[in-house]
Order: C-alpha cells, then structure tokens, then sequence
C-alpha cells in the first residue's frame, strides 16, 4: 500500500477542502492519501444537500464551507479532522457496498482513538446506538453506525462519505476540547457534545492503523447511514 500521510496545520475552511479533494486525485491513482488537520477559528462546514439559510443561524455571520461529503454540519476549531481518499478496490471487500465501504474506512479511526485513550466503538456493538434528535447538526443525533464513547454513548467522531469513480472519501471531526462559539449561536437546533482527549500523539496513531495488517473486512450487519 502507497500511503500519502499529511499532518497540516489549522487553516481555513476552503483552503481544508481543497486539498480534502486533492485527495481523491491521489486516490484515482492508486495511493491512499489522509490528512489530519485544524481549522484557523470557527467554521462551520455544511453536508453537500445542506443549505445555509436552513441550516444556519445567521449565514452572513458565519465561517462556513461546503463540504465535498454527505452528511450534517459540523463546528469545528476544537476538533482535529481527518481527510481520508482510499481506492476501493484496495478494501478487498466482497460486496461493495457503501455500508461496507465505511465500516473499512472508519476502522482505523476508531483504533487511533483507542490508542489515545479515548473508549470509541461503533455504537451498534454498544447499547447506545440511537440517542438524540435528528437535527441539522451532525453530533446531536449518534445513529448504530456512529463512533461513541463505550462507556457514556457520547458520540466522539463524525464521518462524513463520498464515493466518486471507484474511491472513497472520508471526512471526519473528533472534537477534543470545549467548543470555540456555542454550537447553537451558529446551527439551528446544535447540541453541546464533545470529550476532551490528548491529541499529540493521534497522527501517529492514525498513520500506525492505516499501516498495519490487512484492512479488516465488514461484517455482514446492517447499517443506517445519515
């Protein structure tokens, strides 16, 4: 495996997804490429199909960008965040299902977690799975597929999918600290959730996941996507 592995700093938020996508050129070509990254303050960044005058609180006000990715908003500023391009074909995955698609991706992330000191697990092998609203923020609602504390049911990484010509990208936010702003001055109906951890030692632990063994394969479970 040809691994392209960046740890850059906090920057802003069209600059984060530009070179987010970049990563998918890199994937097309056969090489994995992540970055772990920060945000130079406060955004907000908004799933594809989200809108802005729906989704936030006052658009005009706010440092917010598109993402690339499905899912909800995120705040971010006070999480480390994973850009993730992998060439499926690469998972070695028998039927290539989107569902299986994010078990193999979001793995490594979850054993990065492990290693410091943070009990992720997805929530379907806890009894957390379910918890909260659906609303337009992403960390308000822990769904079976979501990374959460083990032992709380907090939910500790939001991912964030896009499949495009046999390569998928991996968005993810793991809040590590208090928030920046209230995460309900900037998103319509937010909810105050995230668990301080030491981040120091995360890319290495990420890049140590991605590298060793075989991808592991998932298992024949159903899984909800939001």
């Amino acid at each position: 495996m040809v691994l392209t592995f960046t740890e850059d700093g906090r920057l802003d938020g069209p600059t984060n997804m530009r070179r987010d996508l970049d990563l998918i050129d890199r994937a097309e070509s056969g090489a994995w490429g992540c970055r772990v990254y920060g945000w130079d303050g406060p955004w907000v960044s908004l799933g594809r199909f989200q809108s802005p005058e729906r989704d936030l609180v006052d658009p005009a006000d706010t440092n917010w960008v598109q993402r690339p990715t499905g899912g909800k908003a995120v705040l971010h500023g006070h999480d480390v965040t994973v850009g993730l391009a992998v060439p499926i074909d690469a998972l070695r995955l028998g039927k290539r299902s989107l569902k299986q698609v994010y078990r193999a991706v979001v793995t490594p992330l979850v054993e990065a977690l492990r290693a410091c000191g943070v009990p992720a697990r997805l929530a379907v092998d806890t009894r957390y799975a379910g918890n909260g609203e659906r609303t337009a923020d992403c960390f308000a609602l822990s769904s079976p597929n979501d990374v959460v504390d083990e032992t709380t049911g907090l939910k500790v990484c939001g991912c964030a999918l896009r499949l495009a010509e046999g390569v998928v990208l991996l968005q993810a936010s793991l809040p590590s600290a208090r928030p920046l702003v209230r995460p309900e001055s900037v998103i319509r109906n937010a909810a105050l959730t995230y668990r301080e951890w030491d981040t120091t030692n995360f890319g290495r632990a990420l890049k140590e996941a991605l590298l060793g063994g075989e991808v592991p394969r998932a298992p024949s479970q159903t899984w909800d996507l939001i």
